[in-house]
């Protein structure tokens, strides 16, 4: 019986190094990790990007309205905005939502099944807290652009 729990104690040894030592391999951000972060991320801005010039785009074609109305606008959350005014902005409200929400989405799937959820999080995490991994993450992302 004493033979028996001492080979049950080894074996659980043995699997509890193996996990640790699993655990901590996924633990690593590595380079791959940081090119990948660095491609998600490269979508998610070509999303982004488009929406500024979206939004000047809709005021351009708004007969009355003008940038700094907008701005306005959207600082009162449309207090005190004529009828058309607030239709208007609830439209590019809405086009900016969608357009958020789309970068967000590409995020995600993109994060899932290039790196996985947790993966993605962890490489996140390094890159903001270690500036060598910031810089490699700057460098992926510039000659990629």
């Amino acid at each position: 019986m004493v033979r028996k729990l001492t080979t049950g104690m080894l074996a659980l040894g043995v699997l509890l190094t193996i996990a640790s030592t699993q655990s901590y391999a996924q633990d690593e951000v590595t380079d791959a990790d940081i090119k990948n972060f660095a491609i998600i991320e490269l979508a998610k801005n070509s999303i982004t990007e488009g929406i500024s010039p979206m939004v000047n785009g809709m005021i351009e074609k708004q007969e009355g309205m003008t940038g700094q109305r907008f701005q306005e606008l959207q600082k009162s959350k449309g207090e005190g905005a004529e009828e058309w005014e607030q239709k208007f902005l609830e439209v590019v409200n809405k086009q900016i939502d969608k357009k958020k929400k789309a970068a967000t989405d590409v995020v995600k799937l993109l994060a899932a099944n290039a790196m996985g959820a947790a993966k993605y999080k962890a490489t996140k995490a390094a890159i903001s807290a270690d500036a060598d991994k910031k810089s490699k993450f700057q460098a992926y992302l510039d000659a990629m652009k």
